[in-house]
C-alpha cells in the first residue's frame, strides 16, 4: 500500500464511509444509530475539506466540467452535512436527512471511483505530490480537532 498515492488514501476513506453507512442503515437501534451517524458526520467533512481544498484544484486539469460536477455534489452534501451537525441524531428528523445524505454521497463515491479515478490513473499528473499535499492537509486538520476538543476540557 502506497501512503502517499492519492486515490489510495480517498478509497480508504470511502470505504469507511460505506462501513459507517451500513452500520447506520442497517440498525434500529438508536445507540447504534447516534454512535455511526456521528462518525459518519466527522469522516465525510474531514474528506469533504481534504477533496475541496486539495484534491479537485489538482486533477482539475483532467477534466473541468467533470470535477464541477463533483464540487456540485458537494455542495449539496455540505449544506446536510452542516444541518445535521447542528443537531442531536436522535431528532425525529435526523435519520431523513442522514439518509438523503448517504444516497448523495454513496452515489458520489461511486461516480469518482469509476470516472475520475481510472482517468487520473492514466493521466500525467504528479500523483505523490498531491498525495503529500493531502497528508499534511489531514494532519493539520486533525491536529486542529484535537486541540478544539481539548479547549473542551478534558473531564472523563
Amino acid at each position: 500500500m502506497d501512503n502517499d498515492d492519492p486515490i489510495q488514501m480517498l478509497v480508504r476513506d470511502h470505504d469507511t464511509v460505506r462501513k459507517l453507512a451500513e452500520k447506520y442503515l442497517g440498525s434500529s437501534d438508536i445507540e447504534v444509530k447516534k454512535q455511526a451517524g456521528t462518525q459518519l458526520l466527522q469522516v465525510i467533512h474531514l474528506h469533504s475539506r481534504l477533496e475541496e481544498s486539495i484534491y479537485y484544484p489538482n486533477v482539475r486539469c483532467l477534466d473541468d466540467d467533470l470535477v464541477r460536477h463533483f464540487e456540485q455534489d458537494h455542495l449539496k452534501v455540505d449544506d446536510l452535512l452542516a444541518t445535521l451537525q447542528g443537531m442531536s441524531m436522535d431528532e425525529a428528523r435526523a435519520e431523513p436527512m442522514m439518509r438523503e445524505m448517504l444516497n448523495a454521497v454513496l452515489g458520489h463515491i461511486e461516480e469518482e471511483e469509476s470516472e475520475l479515478f481510472p482517468r487520473l490513473r492514466q493521466s500525467s499528473v504528479d500523483m505523490s505530490d498531491i498525495g503529500l499535499q493531502m497528508q499534511s492537509f489531514e494532519a493539520n486538520l486533525v491536529h486542529m480537532q484535537a486541540q478544539a476538543s481539548d479547549q473542551g476540557g478534558r473531564r472523563r
